[in-house]
């Protein structure tokens, strides 16, 4: 079956997983013409999805009605001066207020099936299915050879290495402070003595942090292939199980200090902040921190960020 254009309507497919949803939404803002259209699903997205040279796209996999909050930040993901077509995507339903709010800002809502059909929540959405028909397929670009999803997944390492890197990572964690009460090892002045404990606390934490982001296994290495869904006139294959986003690559010290430097988004500060002060856990912000795919070391950065009190103007 195919459309106007000539573009292949997209087959059905199971939706048993966010990372599935992430590609179907790929797959039907191809169809609407932006042929770019890529999902990264396990890798920092600042908000967005999907992302094409002329849309972005948001994919929402739960249960719970989508409100005004979810559409702002995803407008407040779209870069200054962008004029990308916004594009939401659920699995459930919208809101009044959500409904309002993206008929203001020009955001197309749409609801998928278990399926993967798409159904169009509001006019825009509506909107860009006919400017879809009425165009003709644009040339996709020249793609990265893409690998199938299971080549690409890096093994997870055996229980009893995850245990013994936890264990020496922590054990390292905590060794700075072991060693404050060490008079072979602090010997004085006091100005020295600092820079001793500074020495051994960056060193520690270094070895320790490698050894807690790599417990699970190598993450897939920069500029390697992203994977990629089966094109639609194969056959369907059954359903894998959903797959966890892959573990962070191990850091070298470079890397390490790029990461201690680098400036922080200021979207998942602000994200992070809300969450604190609506009472939610240190711990379960750290969790949707690392669903995102945000490294550990920016994860504790962007937690102790969001602690500090906003100054009073």
């Amino acid at each position: 079956m195919s459309g106007a254009t000539g573009r292949a309507v997209p087959q059905p497919t199971q939706i048993s997983s966010w990372q599935r949803a992430e590609y179907n939404a790929a797959r039907w803002m191809r169809y609407w013409g932006y042929a770019d259209a890529t999902a990264r699903p396990g890798g920092p997205d600042a908000g967005v999805d999907v992302r094409a040279r002329g849309a972005l796209g948001q994919v929402k996999y739960q249960a719970a009605q989508v409100g005004r909050p979810e559409l702002q930040r995803f407008v407040g993901a779209r870069p200054r001066g962008s004029t990308a077509q916004l594009i939401f995507f659920t699995g459930s339903d919208y809101t009044q207020s959500a409904l309002t709010y993206a008929a203001e800002w020009d955001i197309a809502l749409f609801r998928y099936g278990l399926d993967g059909a798409m159904t169009p929540a509001n006019d825009v959405a509506r909107r860009v299915q006919r400017r879809a028909v009425a165009q003709p397929a644009a040339p996709a670009p020249a793609a990265r050879p893409s690998v199938p999803v299971h080549a690409s997944a890096p093994p997870e390492r055996p229980f009893w290495q995850r245990a013994l890197r936890v264990w020496f990572g922590v054990t390292l964690l905590l060794a700075p402070l072991g060693s404050l009460g060490d008079e072979k090892t602090y010997t004085g002045p006091p100005a020295l003595d600092a820079v001793k404990f500074v020495g051994i606390l960056t060193g520690c934490w270094l070895v320790g942090g490698y050894l807690l982001a790599t417990r699970k296994g190598p993450r897939r290495k920069p500029g390697e292939a992203a994977p990629s869904r089966p094109s639609s006139s194969s056959a369907p294959s059954r359903p894998s199980a959903p797959s966890r986003p892959s573990a962070p690559s191990p850091p070298s010290t470079p890397s390490v200090l790029a990461a201690l430097t680098a400036p922080l988004p200021a979207d998942l500060v602000a994200e992070a902040a809300r969450m604190l002060s609506s009472g939610r856990k240190p711990h379960e912000v750290d969790r949707v921190l690392r669903e995102r795919g945000v490294r550990f070391l920016e994860r504790g950065r962007i937690l102790n960020e969001a602690k500090r009190p906003t100054p009073r103007t």
